[in-house]
């Protein structure tokens, strides 16, 4: 069994390589809580699914870079640089932050913060 430290580095790798779909598959729980800025989260690993594969259709990525990753108990927070183009949003190039509550290796709370201004 990967220790915690070692699952959040091998989904921040998915990450990096532009594998959103395996690292759905790898590391979120069904349960899983997701949230973009103060904007209503959603419930549920079918809902998340269904918004992260929405956005990628539409989406080329010019540059994906983790800039920070901090780790302690059960959480994790990364600090990415993103620059695309997306059919429906026009060209973004920003830097966010991801929060990841983690329980046995799985994320069940993820959270983005970004201003695109």
């Amino acid at each position: 069994m990967k220790t915690f430290n070692s699952a959040v580095v091998s989904y921040n790798s998915l990450i990096q390589q532009h594998k959103f779909k395996e690292a759905l598959d790898s590391f979120y729980a069904d349960e899983v809580v997701f949230s973009v800025n103060s904007n209503q989260p959603h419930s549920g690993i079918g809902a998340f699914r269904a918004l992260i594969e929405s956005f990628t259709q539409g989406m080329k990525i010019e540059a994906l870079e983790l800039v920070s990753l901090t780790i302690e108990k059960n959480l994790s927070v990364t600090n990415w640089y993103c620059a695309l183009d997306h059919t429906k949003f026009g060209s973004m190039n920003m830097h966010y932050l991801s929060v990841q509550r983690w329980k046995n290796n799985k994320i069940i709370q993820h959270a983005l913060f970004y201003d695109l201004e």
